[in-house]
């Protein structure tokens, strides 16, 4: 009883502290976090918060470069301070465009914070910032014909390493936020499956160091030192590029059966992203005997983020469903 008055009375000073804007260290458990199938929280927002710094140019590794903050949103569930899982979604806009405050997102964020999840939402360099890109990176991109493509597989590599800065952001303050990393999740829809699916299978190295040091000091805004490990990735309609550009430039094999588990939903009529490349991931995670599942979404196009099953489940339902039965978590 009084080591339960003793937890009350923290969580009391904390919700004290969070309301002037003062953040309280606390311990992290190693005990298995939980989250609710229903809406259990309410949920705050705190937005723009700088997680690091990335170069940008006037064109790709123009002279010159300017630095430029990259920015994420934090969904925090009210009155739940400990133990927290993590999730982190990338919006799409084929690297073009897109942000974190459109509103399926905001909505997808909403739906697991509510439900026990710390979620965090990202920002990152799009093409028209012209992100630094290694010279071996360029030379790979540079053997594709059209132009469209060369520069949109060039905006990745800087997008990918924005992402992974976040997670390494996200580790480095898990303490002020009261969050478990043992139970990453990562997820996005479109290009922002491309890069989830970059940050949750890519090793630590790969997508971190656009130059040298000395040549992009931004690189020590980004936790370098910082590794991570994600549990799971929800991939919304995205494809496999990310990953098999490393392996095929790096000579790397990524795939392998200790793989994050996979949630896979891909509109069967999708005219942007071909279904395709949902049944390429499944084939790939059949062979390495890696833990997924694909929900084709029959007669559906790119991007249907309201889509319900015949038995009334959303996205958010049965990515859920999926990253418990997975990461183990305790629902209620």
């Amino acid at each position: 009883m009084n080591n339960l008055l003793f937890k009350f009375c923290i969580a009391g000073l904390i919700l004290i502290f969070n309301s002037f804007g003062i953040h309280i260290p606390t311990k992290i458990s190693s005990d298995v976090a939980t989250v609710y199938f229903d809406s259990k929280y309410e949920v705050e927002i705190n937005t723009n918060i700088i997680y690091g710094y990335g170069l940008s140019h006037d064109s790709f590794n123009f002279e010159n470069p300017r630095q430029v903050p990259l920015k994420l949103d934090i969904y925090n569930p009210r009155n739940n301070f400990f133990n927290r899982p993590v999730m982190v979604l990338i919006h799409g806009g084929g690297f073009r465009n897109g942000s974190k405050e459109k509103l399926p997102f905001v909505e997808m964020s909403t739906f697991f914070a509510s439900r026990g999840w710390v979620v965090f939402t990202i920002n990152y360099r799009l093409m028209k910032d012209f992100g630094s890109v290694p010279n071996d990176w360029s030379q790979y991109i540079n053997k594709i014909r059209t132009d469209k493509k060369k520069n949109q597989k060039k905006a990745a590599y800087p997008a990918i390493r924005d992402a992974k800065a976040a997670m390494r952001w996200i580790v480095a303050n898990q303490e002020r936020y009261g969050i478990n990393t043992n139970y990453i999740t990562v997820g996005g829809g479109s290009a922002g499956a491309v890069s989830a699916l970059g940050v949750g299978l890519s090793d630590n190295e790969d997508y971190k160091n656009e130059l040298t040091i000395e040549q992009d000091p931004t690189l020590l805004s980004t936790n370098p030192k910082i590794n991570f490990n994600v549990k799971t990735i929800l991939d919304f309609w995205g494809s496999k590029g990310s990953v098999d550009g490393i392996n095929e430039l790096y000579q790397k094999q990524l795939y392998n059966r200790n793989n994050p588990s996979l949630f896979i939903a891909h509109g069967t009529k999708d005219q942007i992203v071909s279904y395709k490349n949902a049944e390429d991931l499944r084939d790939i995670y059949e062979q390495t005997g890696a833990p997924y599942v694909l929900h084709p979404l029959e007669g559906k196009g790119h991007g249907p983020w309201r889509y319900n099953d015949l038995e009334g489940n959303s996205l958010g339902d049965l990515a859920l469903k999926f990253i418990v039965k997975q990461q183990r978590l305790i629902v209620k």
